[in-house]
């Protein structure tokens, strides 16, 4: 694999130092429903699919919005009132649109260098990779939170070949040392700090409000996410047959793959708290331990499975609405 130029996918950074949105447009919108727009409806042309799988995608901008989207709830939530429902509903928006980047950076293939950058600091920066402990360390870890702890390594992961070495350290002769690079890309460089008052979201928190109250609808997110794993399958066995065009046969059954995961990661994001949204969600557990049977790329398996236990902590969903949704296949590493 080359290093591909800096910036040369779709962006997924903000236009004015809000959320993700288009040139001059600052509406809020799902970044996955913005990716996925590519594929016209649930029954998408060949065309579409290889189209959707081969668009460039601005992974560090959709890493580096998710984290400042982050520390943007973390610094909203600070700085409301006790019973401020409008303010706990702002966090939920910029909850719900961090984990939609976090989903979409973890789903989509590391094919370049800057995507499998984007992936390895968004899980340094999530606490995927804990340090060695000393030898008198006895761990206190939890099952549950150990099995949290490898679904998220397993989300992130990159291809180990494709990883060259870091930067240098420096020599005699270097200077430049207080600014000398630690990583390969600095995913935290020019936000604002975490802590402190709030940087826009305070100025948008009706638009906040109003994002995290327009759910998608679950059912159909179900239903669509079953539609791309059949195409998936039947693609993949079209292009076991031989044809002239097997190789685009393969691409858009990857598209297809990504485009089913990434709508059962939609679906389990959203904070919708009725029966029937959590039979829903019952449903799209039961879908994606059935894609382990089948052998589906482990980081996309793991990703569902990271953002489900992630989205349990939306601001607007009520405590006892945690830990439902259990995976029988879990012990990814």
């Amino acid at each position: 694999m080359t290093k591909k130029h800096q910036g040369g996918g779709r962006s997924l950074a903000p236009h004015t130092g809000g959320p993700v949105d288009e040139p001059n447009d600052t509406a809020l919108r799902d970044p996955i429903a913005l990716v996925t727009r590519v594929i016209a409806s649930d029954d998408p042309s060949l065309d579409e699919l290889v189209a959707f799988r081969r668009q460039p995608i601005d992974l560090k901008a959709a890493a580096r919005n998710a984290k400042a989207l982050q520390n943007e709830e973390f610094r909203l939530s600070l700085a409301r009132e006790p019973g401020d429902d409008q303010g706990e509903r702002a966090c939920a928006g910029l909850q719900i649109m961090a984990l939609s980047l976090v989903a979409l950076v973890a789903t989509w293939p590391a094919d370049d260098l800057d995507q499998a950058e984007a992936k390895l600091t968004l899980a340094e920066q999530t606490g995927a990779r804990h340090h060695r402990h000393e030898k008198d360390y006895v761990s206190s870890m939890g099952a549950m939170h150990a099995r949290r702890l490898r679904w998220k390594r397993a989300a992130f992961a990159v291809p180990e070949l494709m990883l060259p070495l870091g930067p240098t350290t420096p020599q005699g002769d270097s200077r430049g040392l207080a600014a000398w690079p630690l990583a390969r890309f600095d995913l935290v460089a020019g936000l604002p700090l975490r802590g402190g008052p709030p940087a826009f979201a305070h100025t948008q928190s009706g638009n906040w409000v109003g994002f995290a109250k327009a759910a998608p609808d679950l059912e159909h997110l179900l239903q669509r996410a079953r539609k791309m794993f059949e195409t998936c399958d039947r693609l993949v066995t079209l292009a076991q047959r031989g044809p002239e065009n097997a190789s685009d046969l393969m691409v858009a059954a990857e598209g297809a793959r990504i485009a089913g995961f990434l709508a059962a990661a939609q679906a389990m994001i959203w904070p919708v708290h009725n029966r029937s949204a959590l039979a829903i969600k019952k449903e799209v557990v039961t879908l994606i331990n059935l894609r382990g049977e089948i052998g589906d790329p482990v980081h996309m398996q793991a990703a569902v499975r990271h953002i489900t236990a992630d989205a349990a902590w939306v601001k607007s969903l009520p405590p006892d609405s945690r830990d439902r949704l259990v995976f029988d296949w879990s012990e990814l590493v």
